[in-house]
């Protein structure tokens, strides 16, 4: 390891810092973060939409099952008056038996007429609020459409300068030694920028001072030295 190696990584790291500043711009785009956020919100107004679907699927089905039981105590009821009309009660207490019977069965089709009007207030309720839900995301969609396009525009230009700016890094890298870009990735994974000025006796990127045996190893410039602190590479 010499000096000219090491100034060679810090001006690869110039230009490497650079483009990641312009990735960074693309991924923060106010356009990009506006698209995402309508595209979040129309994800979650098709989520919405088919909870409904799955609330009006079972409302439907206890529809049905209300349906056959009202049917089925109709059918009791119509038994009672043909046993009636067959054998009619022949004192009072069946009479009051028969009575009580018709009307238990009675109170139950009244329950079930009241259930299937509640069922009918939700499928209401449902409709209207899945009207709202695609109405919303109507205009959810037109405004993500018009995003779309200014960020695909912003996007693209923004593209070419980060490729421009990683070829000039790439050129920048051929002269670096292949340890010392290893190296310098492996740091890059942790913390950025991976290499750091000795200004004084201290980091700069994280201010610290720095020990003096390591100090004179830095000075001396042969010697890939890493902060303790922050972990960057020091050069001179």
């Amino acid at each position: 390891m010499d000096q000219q190696q090491l100034e060679l990584m810090w001006a690869y790291q110039q230009e490497d810092m650079k483009a990641d500043r312009i990735a960074n711009e693309i991924r923060r785009s106010p356009t990009r973060q506006k698209l995402e956020k309508s595209r979040d919100f129309i994800m979650e107004q098709q989520k919405l939409y088919k909870q409904i679907d799955e609330q009006i699927a079972v409302l439907a089905d206890r529809k049905d099952a209300i349906h056959d039981a009202i049917a089925r105590c109709e059918e009791q009821l119509n038994a009672l008056a043909a046993k009636v009309k067959a054998n009619p009660p022949e004192d009072a207490e069946s009479a009051r038996a028969l009575l009580q019977e018709v009307s238990k069965v009675r109170d139950t089709i009244a329950s079930y007429e009241q259930e299937m009007s509640r069922i009918a207030k939700d499928f209401e309720n449902s409709d209207r609020k899945q009207r709202s839900l695609r109405l919303e995301a109507a205009k959810a969609k037109q405004s993500f459409d018009q995003l779309k396009v200014v960020y695909e525009k912003e996007s693209k230009e923004k593209k070419a300068m980060l490729d421009a700016q990683r070829a000039i890094a790439e050129e920048k890298a051929k002269s670096v030694a292949r340890e010392l870009m290893d190296e310098y990735l492996a740091i890059k994974k942790h913390i950025a920028p991976p290499m750091a000025r000795l200004l004084g006796d201290q980091c700069s990127g994280c201010n610290t001072a720095q020990p003096s045996a390591l100090l004179r190893k830095i000075k001396s410039g042969t010697v890939l030295v890493e902060c303790e602190t922050c972990g960057r590479m020091i050069i001179q």
